[in-house]
Protein backbone atom coordinates (compact mmCIF):
# COMPACT_ATOMS: atom_id res chain seq x y z
CA UNK A 1 0.00 0.00 0.00
CA UNK A 2 1.33 3.48 -1.08
CA UNK A 3 0.47 6.84 0.86
CA UNK A 4 2.06 10.20 -0.51
CA UNK A 5 1.30 13.68 -0.25
CA UNK A 6 2.65 17.29 -0.74
CA UNK A 7 1.89 20.56 1.14
CA UNK A 8 1.69 24.11 -0.53
CA UNK A 9 0.53 27.81 0.68
CA UNK A 10 0.30 31.15 -0.69
CA UNK A 11 -0.77 34.60 0.92
CA UNK A 12 -1.57 37.44 -0.25
CA UNK A 13 -1.32 41.55 0.19
CA UNK A 14 -4.24 42.80 1.86
CA UNK A 15 -4.75 45.27 -1.27
CA UNK A 16 -3.23 44.30 -4.54
CA UNK A 17 -2.38 41.00 -6.47
CA UNK A 18 0.97 40.48 -5.82
CA UNK A 19 1.54 37.21 -4.02
CA UNK A 20 3.23 36.94 -0.75
CA UNK A 21 4.41 34.16 1.33
CA UNK A 22 3.03 34.47 5.40
CA UNK A 23 6.72 34.16 6.99
CA UNK A 24 5.56 30.92 8.95
CA UNK A 25 4.20 28.92 5.73
CA UNK A 26 7.70 30.08 3.69
CA UNK A 27 9.04 26.53 3.96
CA UNK A 28 5.84 25.25 2.72
CA UNK A 29 6.84 26.20 -0.64
CA UNK A 30 6.18 22.64 -2.91
CA UNK A 31 7.94 20.94 0.05
CA UNK A 32 7.52 17.35 -0.28
CA UNK A 33 6.36 16.04 3.12
CA UNK A 34 8.05 13.55 4.88
CA UNK A 35 4.97 11.78 5.20
CA UNK A 36 5.51 9.76 2.24
CA UNK A 37 5.09 6.13 3.24
CA UNK A 38 4.89 2.40 1.35
CA UNK A 39 4.12 -0.53 3.40
CA UNK A 40 5.30 -4.09 2.38
CA UNK A 41 3.07 -6.97 1.65
CA UNK A 42 0.29 -8.00 -0.73
CA UNK A 43 -2.28 -5.62 -1.74
CA UNK A 44 -5.60 -5.91 -2.44
CA UNK A 45 -7.36 -4.22 -5.26
CA UNK A 46 -8.59 -0.68 -3.62
CA UNK A 47 -12.66 -0.39 -2.70
CA UNK A 48 -14.16 2.06 -5.01
CA UNK A 49 -16.17 4.12 -2.69
CA UNK A 50 -17.80 7.42 -4.43
CA UNK A 51 -15.64 9.70 -5.22
CA UNK A 52 -18.17 12.33 -3.57
CA UNK A 53 -18.10 9.95 -1.01
CA UNK A 54 -14.30 10.48 -0.24
CA UNK A 55 -14.72 14.34 -0.70
CA UNK A 56 -17.42 14.53 1.89
CA UNK A 57 -15.27 12.12 4.48
CA UNK A 58 -12.49 14.44 3.71
CA UNK A 59 -14.23 17.62 4.55
CA UNK A 60 -15.51 15.78 7.35
CA UNK A 61 -12.54 13.96 9.43
CA UNK A 62 -10.42 17.65 8.64
CA UNK A 63 -13.73 19.73 10.25
CA UNK A 64 -13.33 16.90 13.20
CA UNK A 65 -9.70 17.58 13.42
CA UNK A 66 -10.13 21.55 13.97
CA UNK A 67 -13.06 21.36 16.10
CA UNK A 68 -11.25 19.37 18.36
CA UNK A 69 -7.90 21.95 18.23
CA UNK A 70 -10.41 24.32 19.09
CA UNK A 71 -10.39 25.96 15.47
CA UNK A 72 -13.34 27.03 13.50
CA UNK A 73 -14.74 24.27 11.07
CA UNK A 74 -14.54 24.81 7.34
CA UNK A 75 -17.31 25.84 4.89
CA UNK A 76 -17.29 24.05 1.47
CA UNK A 77 -17.36 26.26 -1.63
CA UNK A 78 -18.55 24.89 -5.11
CA UNK A 79 -16.13 27.34 -6.54
CA UNK A 80 -12.92 25.97 -4.78
CA UNK A 81 -14.20 22.28 -5.31
CA UNK A 82 -14.18 22.59 -8.68
CA UNK A 83 -10.56 23.57 -9.02
CA UNK A 84 -9.86 20.96 -6.69
CA UNK A 85 -11.50 18.18 -8.60
CA UNK A 86 -9.57 19.33 -11.96
CA UNK A 87 -6.49 19.47 -9.84
CA UNK A 88 -6.74 15.87 -8.62
CA UNK A 89 -8.32 14.77 -12.67
CA UNK A 90 -5.38 16.32 -14.14
CA UNK A 91 -2.97 14.37 -11.79
CA UNK A 92 -5.47 11.26 -12.42
CA UNK A 93 -4.82 11.51 -16.16
CA UNK A 94 -1.57 11.74 -16.10
CA UNK A 95 -1.60 15.11 -17.80
CA UNK A 96 0.28 16.77 -14.53
CA UNK A 97 2.38 15.46 -12.26
CA UNK A 98 1.68 14.54 -8.45
CA UNK A 99 2.68 18.19 -7.20
CA UNK A 100 1.27 21.65 -7.08
CA UNK A 101 1.82 22.53 -10.64
CA UNK A 102 -0.47 24.74 -11.47
CA UNK A 103 -1.69 26.02 -8.21
CA UNK A 104 -1.29 30.28 -8.49
CA UNK A 105 -3.51 29.68 -11.38
CA UNK A 106 -6.37 27.94 -9.45
CA UNK A 107 -6.33 30.37 -6.68
CA UNK A 108 -6.59 33.37 -9.37
CA UNK A 109 -9.63 31.44 -10.97
CA UNK A 110 -11.05 31.47 -7.10
CA UNK A 111 -10.04 34.94 -6.95
CA UNK A 112 -11.71 35.74 -9.63
CA UNK A 113 -15.24 34.78 -7.47
CA UNK A 114 -14.00 34.86 -4.21
CA UNK A 115 -11.64 37.79 -2.73
CA UNK A 116 -9.29 36.02 -0.80
CA UNK A 117 -6.18 37.02 1.08
CA UNK A 118 -4.66 33.40 1.39
CA UNK A 119 -4.45 29.89 0.00
CA UNK A 120 -3.08 26.63 0.74
CA UNK A 121 -3.48 23.01 -0.64
CA UNK A 122 -2.75 19.81 0.23
CA UNK A 123 -2.01 16.76 -2.19
CA UNK A 124 -2.44 13.01 -1.63
CA UNK A 125 -2.18 9.61 -3.59
CA UNK A 126 -3.09 6.42 -2.18
CA UNK A 127 -3.63 3.12 -3.27
CA UNK A 128 -4.39 -0.11 -1.40
CA UNK A 129 -6.18 1.22 1.03
CA UNK A 130 -10.14 0.63 1.68
CA UNK A 131 -10.93 4.18 2.86
CA UNK A 132 -8.53 6.43 0.87
CA UNK A 133 -9.67 9.46 2.55
CA UNK A 134 -9.15 8.65 6.28
CA UNK A 135 -5.46 7.57 5.14
CA UNK A 136 -4.80 11.22 3.62
CA UNK A 137 -6.51 12.95 6.31
CA UNK A 138 -3.64 10.78 8.89
CA UNK A 139 -1.21 11.44 6.56
CA UNK A 140 -1.23 15.22 6.32
CA UNK A 141 -2.31 15.50 10.54
CA UNK A 142 1.03 13.71 11.13
CA UNK A 143 3.29 15.90 8.67
CA UNK A 144 3.93 19.49 10.17
CA UNK A 145 4.13 21.07 6.68
CA UNK A 146 0.28 19.61 5.94
CA UNK A 147 -1.30 20.22 9.33
CA UNK A 148 0.12 23.82 9.55
CA UNK A 149 -2.59 24.15 6.43
CA UNK A 150 -5.13 21.96 7.78
CA UNK A 151 -4.66 24.11 11.21
CA UNK A 152 -4.36 27.48 9.35
CA UNK A 153 -6.44 30.20 9.72
CA UNK A 154 -8.92 29.51 6.79
CA UNK A 155 -12.52 29.53 6.48
CA UNK A 156 -13.46 27.97 2.82
CA UNK A 157 -12.64 24.77 1.47
CA UNK A 158 -12.59 23.28 -1.56
CA UNK A 159 -11.94 18.88 -1.59
CA UNK A 160 -11.54 17.20 -5.03
CA UNK A 161 -10.72 13.39 -5.68
CA UNK A 162 -10.06 11.20 -9.04
CA UNK A 163 -9.40 7.84 -9.35
CA UNK A 164 -6.67 6.59 -11.87
CA UNK A 165 -7.24 3.97 -14.20
CA UNK A 166 -4.61 2.47 -11.70
CA UNK A 167 -6.99 2.30 -8.75
CA UNK A 168 -5.07 4.74 -7.10
CA UNK A 169 -6.91 7.81 -6.11
CA UNK A 170 -5.78 11.52 -6.06
CA UNK A 171 -6.60 14.14 -3.66
CA UNK A 172 -6.42 17.87 -3.67
CA UNK A 173 -7.51 19.80 -0.72
CA UNK A 174 -7.58 23.57 -1.02
CA UNK A 175 -7.96 26.01 1.54
CA UNK A 176 -9.30 29.35 1.71
CA UNK A 177 -9.31 32.80 3.59
CA UNK A 178 -11.41 35.15 2.67
CA UNK A 179 -11.25 39.30 3.00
Amino acid sequence: MKSCCHSYSRYFRPHGATMMHKPLLLVLLLMLAVSCSEENGPVSPPINPGISEIESRVHQLINQYRVEEGLTPLTRSDIITMQARAHSNDIADGSVPFSHDGFEQRVETIKAEIAIAGAAENVAMNSGYSDPASISVEKWIESDTHRTNIEGNYDLTGIGVAQAASGAYYLTQIFVKTR
